[in-house]
């Protein structure tokens, strides 16, 4: 069997539904000794008879209305790429999964997604949370488009972009008396019960060396893994501690204070992805957050001051 082309099915499926060569043609653009040598070739390349002649034109025999069947389906499902490749290129379609660590995954980017969504209301997102150094991985994996993490991140596999970089704020209970100054100092917290995040963590690393250094004892009796969860049991006067200053939403909590904190400790927030790799909608995204980290800073500083 000989092979045939798009152009010949084109051609058959016009003279099929529309029942005529000639209406085929005009259908077509083309002239109807065309359409007529299409289909010569196409029944030669098939292998059996597709046309009888009659009064009216060409009648299709029984074979050639059951591979008409199969070709509308073709055309069907070609119609349905077109409108896909369309919806892709607009934004009309697609998912974008971001992986991000916490306090982003409750707190910076549900307002991040909000924002976004408002934008492009038909692009799909999956937020998945995840612990700083498993998201790398899911992004050179491609479990995931986007990172959201606190830098530095060693991973030769990613991109990494720095968003914005701002000093950790002091989180004190409603109430405390050190909720009377307008900044905190590490000598303020001598002695202060202490809400620390767990031994080997790196923001809990840089902090002890801060206070060692200092020569600031504090009295450490509580832990807690995460930014949100330090700041609950601080709401609960277990103590006091110095959080990220990414968490809006934790600001909002009437049992908890937040106070600027010196000297000054930087926390820069990153987001990772492989850029070559991005699909149209984790590019728009990619691209989205981009474009508000000056709003977002700015938004940041406000509640801070």
């Amino acid at each position: 069997m000989n092979r045939f082309n798009v152009r010949q099915i084109e051609a058959f499926r016009a003279v099929i539904t529309l029942g005529s060569m000639t209406k085929a043609a005009e259908s077509l653009g083309i002239s109807q000794p065309a359409v007529s040598r299409l289909m010569l070739d196409f029944q030669e390349a098939v292998g059996f008879k597709l046309f009888r002649k009659s009064r009216g034109g060409a009648e299709p025999t029984e074979d050639a209305r059951r591979l008409f069947v199969l070709v509308d389906k073709f055309f069907v499902g070609l119609e349905e790429m077109n409108q896909e490749v369309h919806a892709i290129r607009s934004l009309a379609s697609g998912t974008v999964t971001i992986a991000a660590q916490g306090p982003y995954d409750n707190g910076l980017i549900p307002e991040v997604v909000a924002l976004f969504r408002k934008r492009y209301p038909d692009i799909a997102i999956r937020l998945e949370s995840q612990p700083q150094d498993r998201i790398a991985e899911w992004i050179a994996s491609r479990r995931a488009d986007i990172g959201i993490v606190s830098l530095p991140i060693s991973s030769a596999a990613v991109t990494v972009r720095e968003l914005v970089k701002m000093p950790a704020l002091c989180v004190l209970p409603a109430g405390h008396p050190l909720a009377e100054k307008a900044a905190i100092k590490a000598e303020d917290l001598a002695d202060e019960s202490f809400v620390s995040f767990p031994r080997g963590a790196p923001f809990r690393f840089e902090t002890d060396i801060l206070f060692e250094k200092k020569g600031i004892d504090r009295r450490m009796l509580t832990e807690a893994t995460t930014h949100e969860s330090v700041c609950n049991l601080v709401a609960a006067g277990l103590g006091v501690s110095i959080v990220s200053p990414y968490s809006p939403h934790l600001r909002r909590n009437p049992r908890l204070e937040f106070r600027p904190f010196t000297p000054a400790m930087p926390i820069s927030l990153g987001m990772i992805c492989s850029e070559d790799s991005l699909s149209v909608a984790a590019q728009a995204f990619h691209d989205f957050v981009l474009s508000r980290t000056d709003a977002y800073k700015a938004a940041l500083e406000r509640a801070a001051s």
